[in-house]
């Protein structure tokens, strides 16, 4: 509903009119700030979720930044994970493997937005078996041999996204 401001044609009448514009500016300003924290609280839980489905999820940590802007306000999503390289092999982030995932075997279907990033199945340099059925040996951080199929995308970040997208207009109608 809109938000009307009547006045007079004097100069109190005038004040009086700039300070409830002054008054909406700050509830509006208010509004926007609930908004971007219910739209990244939101995306927070369903990455968070979508995290903890996967068997590396506990390398992944999450935050959130909420700020003032000077359109109203900014929030912001960041998801670290842990960069891990064995000897011969290219540094490989553990955010990357959850979001895209490794190895046909758990990822027949790719991320939407993997073909956006260069990411996905059959794209880190140099793998060999990301299409290999059989899975793959990996020495491990105890120097033993492991076997995998690589990693399930859980894509907590697209998923987040997603869902922000999906409930903007629900949660924006509630707010104002």
């Amino acid at each position: 509903m809109a938000t009307k401001i009547s006045f007079g044609l004097s100069a109190s009448s005038a004040q009086n009119a700039i300070k409830e514009v002054e008054m909406y500016k700050n509830r509006l300003n208010v509004k926007c700030e609930k908004l971007c924290r219910e739209l990244i609280n939101l995306g927070y839980n369903t990455a968070v979720q979508k995290i903890s489905e996967s068997s590396i999820g506990r390398t992944i940590t999450l935050r959130c930044e909420v700020a003032p802007s000077q359109v109203g306000c900014k929030a912001i999503l960041i998801a670290v994970g842990q960069t891990k390289q064995a000897e011969g092999y290219e540094p490989v982030n553990s955010l990357l493997l959850v979001e895209f995932g490794a190895g046909i075997h758990y990822n027949p279907v790719p991320n939407p937005i993997a073909d956006k990033f260069g990411m996905g199945v059959g794209t880190f340099p140099d793998q060999t078996h990301a299409f290999d059925d059989k899975g793959w040996y990996f020495l491990g951080d105890d120097d033993k041999w492991h076997h995998s199929y690589g990693v399930k995308a859980t894509m907590p970040m697209y998923n987040a996204a997603q869902a922000m997208k999906n409930q903007i207009y629900e949660i924006a109608k509630g707010i104002f």
